[in-house]
């Protein structure tokens, strides 16, 4: 992968959209250009078919490499988020030994042991991040170097079922292309959406999916807690085609006239919709009772967020930050207020990108990518040994840069 041109590949469960730019020296990102084709080959963030994704794919990259300029794509970024994805806080330790000083190899097995403890045929790990250390009782950030006679470490396990990542690779070996790093999901989004002063204080992110609903928790200046909720906003417009319309037509209502709380629907109205039937009579439906289907839906979505949210051992002092495509239904910033309790705010991403980029990627469903392209860059500059090797990486925590700082 070129080191200035970066490509990263979204596979949303509605489209397949793959995004190539560039870090500027002030550490902006341009966006040299994205494509997008519709499919339904993904559902709840895993790819269901292999052969119909590769194809997309591969005419993905071609389109891109027209549109972007780019000689040739040999390697791509894809974030990770799906079903099944979830966390676990590990805890191991050592006896120093003699001299008594920890070292980085010591830290390194550690890990390494974190991750054979979660070793099983149908699991994967995507990530191990340290949350905590403590030498001899005494809690250290930076171990390294001090005295101790003993050592524990508490990790945040990432894992879920293979088949994300299997399929994930199976679709890349049709198409030829190296899928290189892979960080999680709710980790790009977070870098683009987050300050450090709001992870180390305590912020959520929920991201608004076709077909699921991600939760990250930040606490302490890393991601704490994760959840993947298997519903999004296709179940929605699912809900409101049952009406006797179609799928393209529920879309549409639910965009226009949807709104997340029915008691904030302002001025009620009819809206008459062709029926799915050729033959039979248009439907009518009261914007009251479209609300009322969607808020059914939302709240079926928040229960589980709202339980991990309320068991949280600490405070979100920052608040709950929403993005992602289901994000632009009318109130839901309201409703998700309304059930968590907690202050919430719309991300922006837009400060990370260059003055000449399309006021289109300024949409809170690019998040996800621009986060990617961003955290591959550092990835590469970080890992230039790396970078070369054909073998997906898993993600790695890696430090978080404002704009105008230049030494990536």
């Amino acid at each position: 992968m070129n080191s200035t041109k970066i490509i990263s590949i979204d596979f949303g469960s509605s489209r397949i959209s793959a995004m190539a730019g560039e870090v500027l020296d002030n550490g902006a990102l341009r966006i040299l250009s994205e494509e997008s084709k519709p499919s339904d080959d993904i559902k709840w963030g895993i790819v269901d078919k292999p052969t119909g994704a590769s194809y997309k794919v591969s005419e993905l990259l071609k389109l891109l490499k027209n549109s972007a300029r780019i000689p040739e794509v040999t390697q791509v970024s894809v974030s990770l988020g799906a079903k099944s994805m979830k966390n676990k806080v590990h805890t191991i330790s050592r006896f120093v030994g003699k001299p008594n000083v920890v070292a980085d190899n010591l830290l390194a097995d550690m890990l390494a042991e974190c991750e054979k403890n979660f070793q099983r045929e149908d699991i994967d790990v995507f990530d191990i991040i340290p949350l905590s250390y403590s030498l001899d009782g005494t809690r250290l950030d930076e171990p390294v170097g001090k005295k101790a006679t003993q050592i524990t470490a508490n990790y945040n396990v990432v894992y879920g079922q293979k088949i994300i990542k299997s399929e994930l690779e199976r679709c890349f070996d049709r198409t030829g292309i190296v899928l290189g790093y892979s960080p999680l999901a709710i980790e790009a989004i977070s870098t683009v959406l987050l300050e450090d002063h709001e992870r180390q204080a305590g912020c959520a992110i929920i991201n608004f999916g076709g077909t699921t609903t991600t939760v990250g928790v930040y606490h302490d200046g890393v991601l704490q807690n994760l959840l993947v909720v298997p519903l999004g906003g296709k179940n929605i417009t699912k809900d409101i085609q049952e009406l006797g319309i179609s799928e393209a037509h529920a879309e549409k209502l639910k965009c226009l006239q949807g709104f997340a709380l029915e008691r904030l629907v302002e001025n009620p109205m009819y809206v008459q919709i062709p029926s799915e039937d050729p033959t039979g009579v248009p439907v009518r439906i009261s914007t009251k009772f479209l609300a009322t289907i969607i808020e059914a839906r939302l709240e079926e979505m928040m229960a589980p967020i709202v339980n991990l949210i309320s068991g949280l051992k600490f405070t979100l002092e920052e608040g709950i930050v929403i993005t992602g495509g289901g994000s632009k239904m009318r109130n839901i910033i309201d409703l998700v207020a309304e059930k968590t309790g907690i202050n919430v705010r719309f991300g922006d991403h837009t400060d990370w990108l260059s003055d000449d980029t399309n006021s289109k990627f300024y949409e809170p469903e690019f998040s996800q990518l621009v986060g990617t392209l961003l955290l591959t860059n550092e990835y590469i500059l970080e890992h230039p040994e790396e970078v070369a090797e054909e073998e997906p990486k898993k993600g790695t925590k890696l430090p978080r840069k404002k704009l105008g700082e230049t030494n990536f």
